[in-house]
């Protein structure tokens, strides 16, 4: 595999570089005859058949959205708990307890958050009536408890998600490869035909990769 290309772009740069491949099929077949209109029907059916593949790993708006409101919700949950930890220090109590939680938070690490949340919320149990002397809202620990059973549901369907692209792509790695493999030649050939043209730059794979992120982006 290309070491600048994820499997998940060999698609789209397949597309990319088809556009350019289809306008000047001609003048490179005329350099290098074996990139003959049987090359051509294999690069396309092979791009067809990735993207077959690929289809049935679209997501739905929801599916899409579950990232994005994990972590929302991770924000919110690290927001409630700046308050909390001025109820802690405010009543006395040691706040270093809820930072190794708020750290997890605040990199990303969600699935180490969600094993925080119990111990966080069985401090705020035990402390519950100095903290809402404080200004603690009643209840908070229950408000935990259901940040904790949002953010698992979320986070199982986003590793679902992201389990069933590796599988599809690890059982068909060999796909892939014939893909990428008659990408990288349309490419070197034809960026020796259009050396020193407008159009030698859609055939230098690193530019299309940049060009493609650039869209997608």
């Amino acid at each position: 595999m290309n070491s600048y290309v994820k499997i998940e772009e060999i698609a789209p740069l397949g597309d990319f570089v088809k556009t350019s491949y289809t306008r000047d099929f001609s003048v490179i077949e005329n350099r290098f005859p074996k990139l003959d209109t049987g090359f051509r029907t294999g690069f396309e059916s092979q791009l067809a058949l990735i993207k077959t593949l690929e289809s049935s790993l679209v997501l739905t708006e929801e599916q899409k959205g579950v990232t994005a409101s994990l972590y929302e919700e991770a924000d919110e949950l690290n927001s409630d708990l700046n308050f909390l930890k001025s109820y802690i220090g405010d009543a006395g109590l040691n706040a270093k307890v809820i930072e190794p939680l708020k750290n997890d938070l605040h990199n990303g690490n969600i699935e180490g958050a969600l094993l925080k949340i119990e111990g966080v919320k069985q401090f705020v149990l035990a402390h519950e009536a100095a903290l809402e002397e404080h200004g603690m809202a009643p209840g908070f620990a229950t408000v935990l408890d259901n940040y904790k059973v949002s953010m698992t549901t979320k986070n199982t369907t986003q590793n679902a998600i992201m389990n069933s692209r590796k599988e599809l792509t690890d059982a068909n790695i060999t796909q892939y490869d014939a893909l990428l493999k008659m990408i990288r030649t349309i490419c070197s050939k034809g960026k020796l035909v259009f050396k020193d043209t407008v159009y030698e730059d859609e055939y230098v794979m690193s530019k299309v990769v940049k060009r493609m992120r650039a869209v997608k982006d």
